[in-house]
């Protein structure tokens, strides 16, 4: 690789004047999840200029201070491959460096389409790699074969109501991908459901393309992961943490995580499953800790992901080492630092509440509400308020899915 460092930001002097920092373009294809804000933010600090391709107005990202602007594309769930083709143009009229996926939709997109973005490094692993990193249904498989615990899983097709119950309930029920292709060639997003009883499994799996997904044994413990970035397999680095509390119950996402020191096995077992992934790129990789402190595996995010904040602020800037890599540069790779904490606003202060109405747990939850040191947020930063004016929007679109009885997502 190229031994040559990003310019980093901060202002130098050229015959008495001070010039501003050059920096390098980069063109993020964006959604309006949070974790884009921590991406725009971390390659801003350290030398990159991030350009946003958006379907949509108003995103967390597309009001940050970090972000050199934003483009229209079309979006890629209806319009694939007129969302590709505006990318490219939009890459090759800013004159980026480098086009970056965020979101695990446009992995099977990008993938295998550089000779459309000429001159410019695709951030998308081969098409191959992509299939194996995104097929749930071949995760056991592969996480058993690096030697990683998973809890047990069953294909599951509706009308087979014999192998519905065969883990007992509660269970998680799987699609095969997260994102499917309609026969009309618009795609969907699928999401893993908890279930509690025969009957709500059945619902779950008939809902599913083909009537068939994964049944899988839930797991009661605690949510830990490994993050960090793989290169054509090799793990380049990881950042372990534990989520002390998760929205929604029984099975969400961190609202409040915090660093731990490294779990060497689970890093060499993890490094293993990605070398026969063949990955490059951001990744994180989530487990279940149970009561005897074994993990179980229960997912791979081969993207952005939501606690990204965390990795930055701990000291491994995971977007950063990730394009540094694309372009041919040496990423700067230090250890980070264990105790950082991670909040994310609105769904901790879920959390929290449901925390107070619980018995035996309001204590805990009145400690959670006292401002912690050393803790980033999802979306507030006092160099970086204005994301902040997103939340009112998001929260009236989250009241009218609840008004025709529907159940937010993220």
């Amino acid at each position: 690789m190229e031994d040559k460092q990003p310019h980093r930001l901060g202002y130098k002097k050229q015959r008495g004047v001070t010039l501003p920092p050059k920096l390098t373009p980069v063109l993020l294809a964006a959604d309006d999840y949070y974790s884009i804000l921590a991406a725009v933010r971390a390659l801003r600090a350290i030398g990159y200029a991030p350009w946003l391709a958006v379907d949509q107005l108003g995103t967390y990202a597309a009001r940050s201070r970090a972000t050199a602007g934003t483009v229209s594309v079309p979006d890629p769930s209806f319009d694939s491959e007129g969302f590709v083709r505006e990318l490219a143009a939009a890459a090759t009229r800013l004159s980026v460096a480098a086009v970056l996926p965020s979101a695990e939709i446009h992995l099977p997109i990008l993938a295998g389409r550089d000779d459309d973005f000429p001159g410019v490094a695709l951030g998308v692993p081969s098409s191959k790699s992509v299939e194996r990193a995104t097929d749930k249904g071949m995760l056991p498989e592969l996480a058993a074969a690096a030697g990683l615990r998973i809890p047990p899983t069953a294909k599951v097709i509706h009308g087979e109501d014999e192998t519905l119950d065969t883990f007992g309930f509660p269970a998680i029920v799987k699609p095969l991908r997260s994102r499917i292709r309609n026969p009309d060639g618009t795609i969907s997003a699928l999401s893993a459901r908890y279930v509690s009883s025969e009957q709500a499994a059945r619902e779950a799996i008939k809902a599913l393309p083909d009537g068939e997904g994964l049944v899988q044994r839930y797991t009661p413990g605690r949510l830990t992961s490994v993050s960090g970035v793989s290169w054509e397999g090799a793990l380049v680095c990881a950042l372990h943490q534990v989520s002390v509390r998760i929205w929604p119950e029984p099975a969400g996402v961190s609202s409040y995580a915090e660093t731990v020191p490294p779990n060497l096995e689970l890093e060499q077992g993890l490094s293993r499953l990605l070398q026969s992934i063949g990955w490059s790129g951001l990744f994180q990789a989530q487990f279940i800790r149970d009561s005897d402190g074994k993990h179980y595996l229960i997912d791979l995010n081969p993207r952005i992901y939501g606690s990204l904040a965390l990795a930055v602020a701990a000291g491994l800037n995971l977007p950063v080492i990730w394009v540094d890599l694309l372009l041919g540069r040496r990423p700067e790779v230090r250890g980070y630092r264990v105790g950082v904490r991670f909040r994310h606003e609105s769904k901790d202060v879920r959390a929290l509440a449901r925390m107070l109405v619980k018995g035996g747990e309001r204590r805990q939850a009145l400690r959670g509400f006292v401002p912690q040191r050393d803790t980033t947020h999802a979306i507030f930063s006092l160099r970086d308020p204005m994301p902040l004016l997103a939340i009112p929007g998001r929260l009236v679109e989250r009241l009218k899915r609840y008004s025709v009885g529907g159940v937010p997502s993220r």
